[in-house]
C-alpha cells in the first residue's frame, strides 16, 4: 500500500508547482508526520524534492527533473483524457482513476482541452446514485465483498439479493452489475437502475470463473429466456430503427418499412417496448405476442374511459 502511495505522490508533485505537507496528508488520509517520511523516501530514490517554509511554501520537484514519456504521445493522451476524466467522476474517490488521470496528465505539462470527444455515461435521473453504486460497487469487485441489494426485477416485484460483484459493464446506454446471485444460483445481470438500495457485506471467496465463462453462461441464460420476435417498422421511425435494432435484424427493406426479425426477452417490457414506437410498429410473429399486445391495449382503454 505504501508503494501505492509513494508513487502517487510523486504524480501529485509532478503535476503541481508545489504542495504542502498538509494537502497531501488530507489526500491520502494519512499524518503529516508519515508524508514527511514518504517525501524523505522518495528522495532517497533519486527524486530532486525540495522544500520552503512559510507562508506559500511547501515541496515541489525541481524545474529540470521530468519523468519519461515511456507509452504515449500527446495526441494519444488529448484522446484519453476525456474518458479517463469521466471515469474519476463517475467512480468517485477510486484512487486508481485518480492516479490514471495524474499520471496521464504529467505525460505532457501542456494538454489541449479543446476535447473533440465528450462522453456521458451516468443516466440522467440518477446521477448521485450513480456515482455511489459504480463507487461502493467497484470497491466490492477489489475487496471480494458481497453486495446487498434491494432489486425491482422485471415484474417490479422488490427483493432482496445477496449478490459476488464480478464485473461493471455498460452496454446499450445503461449500467449493469455481472454477478453470481445466491438466490438463483447463478450468474446474473442486475440492472443499476432498478437498484433501489445497495450496501457492502462480507468478505467472499472468488468462484474461479473467467469472465469469458461467465459472459456466455448470462448469453445462455439471454437466448433460453428470449423469443423471435418479427416486427414491421415503417421507415418514418427514421433513427429510432438504428438505435434499438441491429443491423443484421432487417431481413427486408421497402420504400416505406423495415421487416426486422430478431431475439426479445420475453416480458412485460418486451409489450411496452413495442408499444413506445406507436403505430409505426406492428408485431407480425408470433401470433401469440399479438395477442398479448391487443389485450395491454384494451387494458389501457379501459382504464381512460370517461
Amino acid at each position: 500500500m505504501r508503494v501505492q502511495r509513494l508513487l502517487s505522490i510523486l504524480l501529485v508533485l509532478a503535476n503541481k508547482k508545489m504542495v504542502t505537507a498538509k494537502e497531501l496528508a488530507d489526500h491520502f488520509e494519512v499524518s503529516i508526520r508519515t508524508i514527511y517520511r514518504d517525501v524523505e523516501k522518495i528522495g532517497e530514490a533519486g527524486v530532486p524534492i525540495a522544500s520552503t517554509s512559510g507562508k506559500g511554501g511547501g515541496f515541489y520537484i525541481l524545474d529540470d527533473y521530468h519523468l519519461d514519456n515511456w507509452f504515449f504521445d500527446q495526441k494519444e493522451i488529448e484522446k484519453l483524457m476525456p474518458l479517463v476524466e469521466n471515469m474519476r467522476l463517475l467512480f468517485g474517490k477510486n484512487q486508481h482513476y485518480n492516479d490514471i488521470g495524474l499520471k496521464l496528465q504529467h505525460t505532457f505539462k501542456t494538454i489541449n482541452h479543446h476535447d473533440q470527444l465528450t462522453i456521458n455515461l451516468s443516466h440522467f435521473n440518477m446521477e448521485g446514485e450513480l456515482k455511489q453504486y459504480l463507487s461502493e460497487i467497484s470497491q466490492g469487485i477489489e475487496e471480494q465483498r458481497l453486495l446487498i441489494i434491494m432489486y425491482i426485477n422485471r415484474y417490479l416485484v422488490e427483493e432482496e439479493r445477496i449478490i459476488e460483484p464480478i464485473q461493471i459493464s455498460y452496454s446499450s446506454g445503461q449500467w449493469y452489475v455481472k454477478a453470481y446471485c445466491r438466490m438463483r444460483n447463478g450468474y446474473r445481470s442486475f440492472k443499476l437502475v432498478r437498484i433501489k438500495t445497495l450496501k457492502l457485506g462480507d468478505h467472499c471467496k472468488s468462484r474461479n470463473h473467467t469472465i469469458e465463462e461467465v459472459n456466455q453462461q448470462l448469453k445462455e441464460g439471454y437466448n433460453e429466456n428470449s423469443i423471435k420476435v418479427k416486427l414491421k417498422l415503417l421507415k418514418r421511425l427514421g433513427g429510432h430503427i438504428t438505435e434499438h435494432f441491429r443491423k443484421e435484424s432487417i431481413i427486408t427493406s421497402t420504400n416505406d418499412y423495415y421487416i426486422i426479425e430478431d431475439l426479445f426477452p420475453y416480458d412485460e417490457g418486451l409489450t411496452k417496448f413495442i408499444l413506445s414506437l406507436g403505430n409505426s410498429c406492428e408485431v407480425l410473429e408470433p401470433t401469440y405476442l399479438r395477442t398479448e399486445v391487443k389485450t395491454y391495449l384494451n387494458h389501457l382503454i379501459s382504464i381512460y374511459k370517461d
